[in-house]
């Protein structure tokens, strides 16, 4: 019994030092940087491809955390989109909202009894975007943004009110806010959004937006979002549909991709429909919450599709010239 305890604490204790060298390296990996933005000081975090900054111009990845407030150091390790740009080099950054919020246009927050209406968030990716211009280590042409949940809504407001200096997005689990739905885009923009049709948080059909009986905004559903990104490109000619394998029946959910295009347009906006998914990046190494969350589908890596999405993808024209805030 002795030795069976002695072992089970030694198991233990194996894990967790896996787990903290594994947290050790993503931090080593992330290099901090702040600035001051809208008398706030603000945080981001930067991974070079295998940790060398670049002698030539790199495409740039902001990842937009949730309303968790997650950190950069979570970020990656739940996404993998560090390994995914030491193998194809580009720089990622992990922004952080204030009080781990993003002002996506909803105009309430979940976690904080104030709003965040004040907080210029779009502002503040613009500063950042500007300063790795400046410094020459961004390809000004190929800047991505992709964000999930409360980041995704603010991929949606960037690409709306900042599409002159970004290349595509890639919204997951997430809507537009109502409130930005009479904005227009300031330019048409490859979209590419991942939402789950059991979404028990971000509703597939639009409405309001509940955590925990609390309300936290209104948001439109996702055929009125892929509508207004479609719409904004004005591609009115095809939509291909194509139902993927069921590479992992467990997970009860199949993927669905819609792609919608028009001849001679570069511009494309594509849908993958989480049939039977939830709150969830698809493929991603968060612990599953079901109960909370809903089901993850599994069927595809979420961040290696985002990524494959983006790298098609480049401005035709220079983004907007540094300090401009659109």
């Amino acid at each position: 019994m002795k030795r069976s305890i002695l072992g089970m604490a030694a198991f233990i204790a194996f894990i967790a030092c896996q787990a903290w060298a594994k947290d050790a390296k993503v931090e080593r990996d992330l290099v901090r940087r702040t600035l001051i933005h809208g008398g706030i000081e603000r945080t981001y975090h930067v991974h070079y491809p295998k940790n060398q900054r670049p002698q030539i111009p790199r495409p740039i990845v902001f990842v937009l955390h949730g309303g968790d407030g997650a950190d950069a150091k979570k970020m990656a390790r739940q996404t993998g989109f560090n390994a995914i740009a030491d193998r194809d080099g580009f720089i990622v950054v992990y922004p952080a909202g204030v009080n781990g919020q993003w002002n996506d246009g909803r105009g309430k927050t979940f976690r904080k009894p104030m709003g965040n209406t004040a907080v210029d968030d779009v502002g503040f990716i613009s500063s950042t975007i500007d300063l790795f211009i400046n410094s020459g280590e961004v390809d000004s042409n190929r800047i991505y943004v992709t964000g999930i949940s409360n980041g995704g809504m603010m991929t949606h407001r960037i690409g709306i009110e900042l599409g002159a200096k970004v290349a595509a997005i890639a919204p997951a689990i997430a809507n537009i806010p109502v409130n930005l739905s009479n904005k227009r885009a300031i330019r048409p923009l490859p979209v590419l959004i991942m939402n789950g049709t059991d979404d028990p948080l971000i509703p597939w059909n639009g409405g309001p937006v509940r955590v925990f009986g609390k309300d936290c905004g209104e948001v439109l559903s996702t055929e009125q979002t892929v509508k207004y990104w479609v719409d904004a490109a004005k591609l009115t000619e095809s939509q291909k549909k194509q139902l993927l394998a069921d590479r992992y029946p467990d997970d009860k959910c199949r993927v669905e991709v819609n792609t919608y295009t028009m001849k001679g347009q570069q511009v494309e906006v594509v849908l993958y429909t989480m049939r039977g998914g939830g709150h969830n990046l698809p493929g991603d190494k968060t612990r599953g919450l079901p109960r909370l969350l809903g089901r993850k589908c599994m069927d595809i890596n979420g961040p290696e599709i985002i990524w494959a999405f983006f790298a098609k993808h480049a401005l035709s024209k220079p983004a907007a010239p540094a300090g401009t805030h659109n």
